[in-house]
């Protein structure tokens, strides 16, 4: 197996390790966790929170549309909870609400670092590798929960033109992608939320601030490259990420970088901006043009930025641009490896959160609020499910092999509930080896 960036072959000991990380696998390893994590509910509970948590999580996996139908189940949907999702007594929605609302996040949050760790032995982080060994992590922020009635004291608010308040729960994700990879690797979610006494509203910078030293605490060895868009490109933000060591290619505004902008124009009208175009083989033309050590702005002179613009004219004559800052360095051999770096970004919009509205995970559904972390403990762990299916998309030949063969997930997710209800199966394996069976997909 070809390595994706550099060309080289996959080492023996990768390829098997990453054949090895099948959906059972990482079902074994949430479990356990599920089950170490502390439970400060009274003794005399009913349901064990791991079972809780395990019948949370299975909810999202199965893509079950609400709280009250994933409870209403089949004597072989019992069966198969209790094999593959490890649930030894399912709660009624109101109880898993009930138990889920109290929960801190922070401990759930943790478990994507333990995915993560089982792709770093598989050699999975090594593909994800792009220029000067680092890797591209996204964060972008995204509304889960919305609602003029329903509210709790951590929800942030907005005033709407008729006078009538909005009640909202969002977060702020961040995500490992790569411009040659389809699936994308979610590495923490903050919560933008009231903080505990707080009467100002939360907001993505305080968030991003938070997220940016979770993400340099947990993965503190990962040379990360972060690509964002303009909100974060401001001084202090770029202070804290340099202070890490972290690269960064930020997408800019030229209305809210006017004086960007105006660096950037007196040199080009000096001669003193470098440029490049080619056309490819398609017709297109991409042109760069970049500048080197910019002061980020008037209030902020340390803070110094390499520039780049680039355009993209297609066959019809419709341009598009787009212009990052930067740390990266920017010569003619590289401002192409940075631009599809800048790119990448859309990767956290169109492979996450589009993915988690529209295709089954029902992100926006309102699943339960509550009082205390509901929204957020249930947001967090539909991402974990969805963590678990990008992972089996990319090491487990057995799921890609009935993915292709269904052509679309929205049929394998059918498929896979609807056998779900009727058979029973020790393991997920089994449930896919039968679903290619009754599909006649060739498995190799």
């Amino acid at each position: 197996m070809r390595h994706p960036l550099y060309g080289k072959r996959m080492p023996p000991k990768y390829k098997k390790n990453q054949q090895e990380i099948t959906f059972d696998t990482l079902m074994n390893t949430l479990s356990d966790e599920f089950a170490s994590l502390p439970d400060h509910r009274r003794a005399n509970t009913t349901y064990d929170l791991a079972d809780v948590l395990r019948s949370a999580f299975a909810m999202f996996s199965l893509k079950s549309s609400s709280l009250l139908s994933f409870r209403e189940q089949t004597k072989q949907e019992r069966q198969n909870l209790q094999a593959i999702y490890h649930i030894e007594a399912i709660p009624s929605d109101t109880q898993m609400r009930a138990a889920l609302d109290p929960v801190s996040p922070l401990p759930l949050r943790a478990l994507f670092a333990k995915l993560f760790a089982t792709l770093c032995e598989a050699g999975v982080i090594k593909e994800y590798r792009y220029w000067q060994q680092n890797v591209i992590v996204s964060i972008d922020g995204v509304e889960h929960f919305s609602s003029t009635k329903i509210h709790c004291d951590h929800c942030t608010t907005r005033t709407l033109r008729n006078g009538t308040i909005s009640y909202h729960h969002s977060g702020l994700a961040a995500v490992l992608v790569h411009p040659k990879h389809e699936e994308v690797l979610p590495l923490d979610f903050e919560p933008i939320v009231k903080q505990d006494g707080d009467q100002k509203n939360d907001c993505e910078r305080n968030a991003a601030k938070r997220l940016c030293a979770a993400l340099s605490e947990r993965y503190g060895e990962l040379p990360i490259l972060l690509v964002e868009d303009a909100l974060y490109a401001n001084a202090p933000h770029i202070r804290q990420i340099t202070g890490y060591n972290w690269k960064y290619v930020l997408n800019i505004k030229p209305d809210s970088h006017k004086s960007l902008e105006k660096q950037f124009a007196g040199r080009r009208a000096r001669g003193q901006v470098k440029e490049r175009r080619h056309t490819d083989a398609r017709g297109v033309e991409h042109c760069y043009a970049w500048t080197s050590d910019l002061c980020l702005c008037d209030s902020a002179v340390d803070v110094r930025v390499n520039y780049l613009l680039y355009e993209h004219r297609d066959q019809q004559g419709q341009v598009k641009r787009w212009t990052w800052i930067t740390n990266l360095p920017l010569r003619a051999p590289t401002v192409e490896l940075v631009m599809r770096a800048g790119r990448s970004r859309w990767k956290i919009e169109n492979e996450t959160f589009n993915t988690l509205k529209n295709q089954g995970y029902h992100f926006e559904h309102n699943y339960g609020h509550g009082m205390q972390n509901l929204a957020t403990v249930l947001a967090v762990l539909m991402l974990l499910a969805f963590t678990l299916d990008q992972i089996q998309q990319r090491c487990w030949d057995l799921f890609d092999q009935v993915r292709g063969g269904l052509r679309t997930k929205s049929k394998l997710w059918e498929s896979l509930r609807s056998l779900f209800k009727v058979l029973c199966f020790h393991t997920m394996t089994a449930l896919y080896r039968q679903m290619a069976n009754l599909y006649d997909i060739q498995l190799k």
